[in-house]
């Protein structure tokens, strides 16, 4: 099998969120907030994950996309839901991107994050 290469956007603020702004070492910094819980995120080894799905077509639509990522919720915490709190999931599983096949192109969109948590009283650490 080949490799894939693949691109996509992810549009944060269909996600439970707030964007506010706090005092940085160099003057006030615009973030976005996003609650773990309120979002069914899961927290482990450090991190914070988001379960998603991808779905792929070979073919592009009409606007040149050739599939889609959607938030999912972890395996985990589906099963521990009673029906109420699955239906309140599917709720929070929105779709969140398209993705686009550009055969050959490269694209690093690492970042990096400050560790820890900051307190809201507290000023960024950046």
């Amino acid at each position: 099998m080949s490799e894939k290469k693949l691109s996509g956007s992810i549009a944060l603020t269909k996600l439970k969120h707030v964007i506010m702004e706090k005092k940085g070492q160099s003057g006030m910094i615009k973030g976005l907030f996003i609650p773990i819980d309120a979002n069914l995120l899961v927290e482990k080894d450090g991190a914070v994950y988001m379960s998603v799905n991808v779905n792929f077509k070979p073919e592009q639509d009409k606007y040149g996309q050739n599939g889609f990522i959607s938030k999912t919720t972890d395996t985990k915490i589906w099963k521990e839901l009673d029906d109420a709190g699955k239906e309140a999931a599917k709720e929070l599983s929105p779709i969140l991107g398209n993705i686009k096949d550009w055969e050959g192109s490269s694209n690093d969109t690492a970042g990096s994050a400050a560790p820890g948590v900051v307190k809201e009283d507290d000023d960024l650490p950046f």
